[in-house]
């Protein structure tokens, strides 16, 4: 089979956005394409096995600029709780147990609310809801003098 016959397929149903490391995998894989240096020293360049390489290279050959795209990169996690169970975490340590440290709002919740998540999933929670908890140190910064 001929490489250079190959076109290379510029097909995307949304435009691609690449990171940084993408950008720079992208570009040593075109240049791979383009024959201008072989798979091991690209290997060598982005710090992975060639068979890697032969991955990346037969992705972008395939699916364009998109392959270099981790294929699990749009998907939410398995074990992540959904946006109306954080929401009411939230809206209850508000309401009801404003005050309260977050441990001891978490056993609350967990007894009586009949919730699964653990202290440091429900600690997350509330913290991503910019909520602080009552027992952080509050540090003051010492002030400089002149001299």
């Amino acid at each position: 089979m001929e490489l250079e016959n190959i076109q290379i397929k510029e097909v995307a149903l949304f435009p691609v956005k690449l990171t940084r490391d993408e950008k720079k995998k992208l570009k040593v894989i075109k240049r791979l394409i383009n024959k201008e240096f072989n798979g091991t020293k690209a290997a060598q360049m982005l710090k992975v096995t060639t068979r890697q390489i032969r991955n990346l290279k037969r992705q972008v050959l395939n699916e364009g600029d998109a392959g270099i795209i981790h294929k699990n990169r749009y998907n939410k996690p398995a074990n992540t709780y959904d946006e109306e169970t954080r929401v009411k975490i939230a809206k209850l340590y508000r309401k009801e147990y404003r005050g309260t440290n977050f441990t001891e709002f978490a056993k609350i919740i967990q007894n009586e609310d009949g919730y699964v998540q653990s202290r440091s999933t429900i600690y997350n929670i509330l913290r991503e809801q910019h909520i602080r908890s009552p027992q952080r140190k509050k540090h003051k910064r010492a002030k400089k003098e002149d001299k």
